[in-house]
């Protein structure tokens, strides 16, 4: 029974807590979510004798049942982008680390497993196979906070370097390197596992993917956004850094990127000028070493050799500013640092030339470009342009690796015991198991917050941080 094209929700949801608390089959809750926001397509089936649980294929009507498994498994697998399918098992109780099935093309094979599996007890959902090479990015978010990385799914923000911000900010951030606005429309107290993808996938042929969803406290996260993070890299360090700039309201100048892993984006606002400077991004800061050009260039030429090719990330055609003074702006022991010289910039940023005096209403602008970005950023640097109204940030770069902490449980305790994550999450499930009740704990390593680790710590509500 086919169905017709379902509409994109765009309002958020009111889901119902305590179901989601209390659901124990992962099926379910997917059937559940998938009323209102789109999942990759899947069937899912009892244990023992296969009887058909749900189903959602883009098509049909919810819960449709084909009247063979086969029939079913081959049209998950001809709706698939990929055409394979993988199969995912859970029993009540035991939802994670269950046997996985990962990119199956034939119906046949997918058959066996699925007996294989029910015959052992096993619960099986049969989803579509959505690759996490395709430009994309996968995460998490919960409460007031987003993270996420590319070329993997959402259990990535229990590794290293994943991209951490303010939900609100993040959303934009992805908004614009994407050209779609993710549907991640929940309510702060969930924690929702999702991907996001350039093309179409699932049930609702959509670009957001949800995977999971569960329970979460609502409260406030403090932290600095800080990079380079895996993100970061993956479209160019000069490029997430401006992104940032322009996402928190400074003066970036309008620019096209053109990446390697995304499609051609813009962003920034209009200078009122019709020159560009050609940047090359290599995938963390390098200063100096890699060209930028004042107009166009030939891309093709500039990254024909190894090393270019290897570093460079993403280039950005960036509209000029019709420059009074350029400089940089960077902090030190004495307060901020801030030099510059007559029209453009870059031969002092290269150390060709010197410094020049510059007005003291120029310093009072930059010092209050400055401090309006450190409050969320922690200590940063940037190089500037003046247009005689305007300072416009051409880089913003952080300027050191700081020990910046995240809140992962708020609580005022006597002291925090420190933990490094690489000692695994069952040494921490001891540690909350040992502390007194007025300690903390605070967790060492480069990890999301939105992790596994952070599950334990707020299930347990132990007052804890990430550093």
């Amino acid at each position: 029974m086919k169905l017709k094209k379902m509409k994109t929700t765009t309002s958020k949801q009111k889901f119902d807590v305590q179901i989601i608390k209390t659901v124990k089959f992962k099926d379910e809750v997917l059937d559940y979510i998938s009323s209102a926001f789109n999942v990759a397509q899947f069937a899912s089936y009892a244990p023992y004798d296969l009887s058909p649980r749900y189903s959602k294929i883009y098509g049909f009507k919810p819960n449709y049942h084909f009247p063979t498994i086969e029939k079913t498994l081959q049209v998950l697998i001809d709706n698939s982008q990929d055409k394979s399918i993988n199969v995912r098992t859970f029993k009540p109780g035991l939802l994670k680390g269950n046997p996985f099935y990962y990119g199956i093309k034939d119906a046949a094979e997918a058959y066996i497993l699925l007996k294989k599996s029910a015959a052992d007890g096993f619960y099986t959902i049969v989803n579509e196979t959505i690759d996490i090479n395709d430009g994309g990015v996968s995460g998490v978010v919960m409460n007031d906070i987003i993270e996420f990385s590319p070329n993997d799914t959402p259990k990535c923000v229990e590794k290293a370097g994943v991209c951490s911000l303010p939900r609100k900010t993040g959303l934009n951030l992805l908004s614009k390197v994407y050209g779609f606005y993710p549907n991640l429309n929940f309510q702060s107290d969930f924690r929702v596992e999702f991907s996001i993808h350039p093309k179409r996938r699932g049930f609702r042929k959509e670009h957001t993917i949800i995977w999971e969803v569960e329970q979460a406290e609502d409260y406030q996260t403090e932290f600095h956004i800080s990079w380079p993070n895996i993100f970061s890299r993956f479209i160019g360090d000069k490029a997430f850094g401006l992104l940032i700039a322009d996402e928190l309201g400074a003066q970036v100048p309008k620019a096209i990127l053109l990446a390697r892993n995304v499609a051609p984006f813009a962003f920034g606002k209009e200078t009122g000028l019709s020159e560009i400077w050609f940047r090359t991004c290599p995938a963390e800061k390098t200063p100096g070493k890699y060209p930028t050009y004042y107009g166009w260039a030939d891309p093709f030429k500039v990254l024909n050799s190894e090393e270019l090719l290897a570093n460079v990330t993403s280039i950005l055609a960036q509209q000029s500013v019709d420059a009074v003074f350029s400089g940089a702006a960077v902090p030190s022991k004495s307060g901020l640092l801030i030099e510059g010289v007559k029209g453009f910039g870059d031969d002092f940023m290269v150390g060709k030339e010197s410094p020049t005096a510059l007005p003291n209403e120029l310093k009072e602008q930059i010092r209050n470009v400055y401090n309006s970005l450190i409050s969320r950023l922690g200590e940063i640097n940037f190089e500037w342009v003046y247009d005689g109204t305007n300072v416009w940030i051409v880089q913003l770069s952080k300027s050191g690796i700081l020990s910046d902490s995240k809140i992962i449980y708020p609580g005022k305790v006597s002291h925090y015991n420190k933990f490094n994550v690489i000692d695994g999450l069952d040494a921490l499930r001891g540690m909350v198991n040992s502390i007194n009740k007025n300690e903390g704990i605070e967790l060492v390593g480069n990890i999301g917050i939105t992790s596994h680790f952070g599950d334990i710590l707020r299930n347990a509500h132990i007052p804890s941080k990430l550093t």
